[in-house]
């Protein structure tokens, strides 16, 4: 009797990789035009496509796909929206950093930098599945590995930094400063680390909040929206933008579907809304004003300035600049030992070994790149292993076990790397030990709690 025929499903993963492995050498072997925008833009959004084919096979609310989307966003967006509507649709910015000849090299850093970090995730997470996502709880039922009280813990954090935030708004013109300008805000508080810690608060309570029982997670996303309300009047963007991505990572792997129809209904309104309060970001409010229909487009052309940094570092480097060979990488770990033993005189206030620190002083207010950061410390090589590391460690946290303690591991340790890919290196070190930390305290109330729940055994 013949067998019925079964359908066998095709793996395109080799198929990707040797697509993606082709194009990188390609762009190795043969530079793109030097300041033929549209050409790079183009190239991009291939190699970026062929990434994201590969890390999205299980959905793109898989933690290394978010971060891809986002890190295209921030490195590619200016390329794609100047080769679409001209770079005279930008006269509020200045781009004209894109025609001094290092753009085609920085979009080639770009592209081997998303292969590394690509590869890498694929490698860590090996093959991620269904199995992977549990089903959301419903009702009172709380996970027998994560009680109502660590949920509690998590709305604490995030009330906290909300508290923090709060302060940081009222310190720099109370209400006002809801029709105030970006910049006010951060001269302001621009020697406030404490507010850093505060929306990193915000993010990773949130994280644990939403895991727990269905009241706790109603109130860690009601506090959050709050936030993004006044975060977004204010005209900060990558301080809502990060942690909610994070937190819809969370919500996905718990089973939580996201549709395809949301995504793309949900997208373009969180870049429309970051759009239309990009003015305040503006000095004065200068710059023509988003509409409805420019909004999205202008949001993610501000947001792809972040190639900006890799140019500027290229430009440093052709003259002959040494590289850093690490030290901004490992700068805060080296300045808490000066300043505990006096070593070298102690750290300097103005330090520019953190590279967030020399870009402001050398260029302005233009934020940081790992691929700049990469570079800037080792060239390409710099480059591939800062990428391909932090592949590696997303890919890792795409292999956690489907549990909300293993959820809660993927919000609150991602959320750092996805804020890295605007800002520096080196917070993230500590950032992320402030997360271990955090879980570390949630496993063990964990295991009290259930060693409180434990029968005990008496005598007969």
């Amino acid at each position: 009797m013949d067998q019925p025929l079964t359908k066998t499903r095709l793996d395109r993963r080799p198929i990707l990789v040797a697509a993606l492995v082709c194009l990188t050498g390609a762009v190795l072997a043969g530079p793109l035009p030097t300041d033929d925008v549209p050409a790079n833009a183009v190239t991009f959004a291939v190699a970026l496509a062929l990434c994201l084919a590969l890390l999205a096979r299980e959905g793109l609310w898989r933690p290394s796909a978010a971060y891809l989307v986002l890190f295209g966003l921030f490195h590619g967006g200016l390329l794609l929206s100047v080769a679409v509507r001209g770079a005279d649709a930008f006269i509020a910015y200045d781009v004209s950093w894109l025609y001094e000849g290092y753009t085609a090299e920085a979009t080639r850093l770009v592209i081997l930098g998303m292969t590394a970090f690509t590869l890498c995730a694929e490698l860590a997470a090996g093959r991620t599945g269904p199995s992977t996502v549990t089903a959301p709880a419903t009702g009172d039922a709380r996970p027998v590995d994560l009680p109502r009280g660590c949920g509690v813990i998590g709305l604490a954090i995030e009330f906290a930094g909300l508290a923090v935030f709060t302060t940081a708004v009222a310190g720099a013109a109370g209400f006002d400063q809801l029709t105030g300008s970006y910049p006010a805000f951060v001269q302001a508080n621009q020697s406030d680390t404490l507010l850093g810690y505060g929306t990193l608060c915000i993010g990773m309570g949130a994280t644990l909040a939403i895991i727990a029982d269905r009241s706790v997670r109603i109130a860690a996303w009601l506090g959050f929206a709050a936030y993004a309300v006044v975060a977004f009047q204010v005209g900060t963007r990558g301080e809502v933008l990060f942690p909610l991505l994070a937190l819809l990572v969370v919500e996905a792997r718990r089973g939580r579907r996201i549709r395809p129809l949301w995504t793309i209904l949900a997208v373009p309104c969180v870049l429309g809304l970051i759009g239309l309060v990009r003015t305040t970001r503006l000095p004065d409010g200068s710059g023509p004003a988003s509409t409805l229909w420019s909004a999205p487009f202008d949001a993610v052309a501000e947001m792809g300035h972040s190639l900006r940094p890799t140019i500027e570092v290229l430009d440093w480097h052709a003259f002959g600049e040494p590289f850093r060979h690490g030290a901004t990488l490992i700068v805060v770990p080296v300045r808490f030992v000066e300043k505990l033993t006096g070593w070298h005189g102690g750290p300097p206030v103005q330090d520019d070994r953190l590279f967030n620190v020399e870009i402001l002083d050398r260029v302005g207010p233009v934020g940081g790149s790992p691929v700049a950061e990469g570079y800037h410390n080792a060239g390409l090589l710099g480059v591939l292993l800062l990428l391909g590391a932090i592949g590696y460690a997303i890919g890792w946290l795409d292999r956690r076990s489907a549990t909300p303690l293993g959820h809660a591991a993927v919000g609150v340790l991602l959320l750092p790397l996805l804020v890295q890919i605007r800002n520096s290196f080196a917070p993230v070190p500590a950032q992320i030990a402030v997360g271990l930390l955090l879980l570390l305290v949630v496993h063990e109330v964990a295991r009290w709690s259930e060693g409180r729940r434990a029968p005990r055994v008496g005598p007969s």
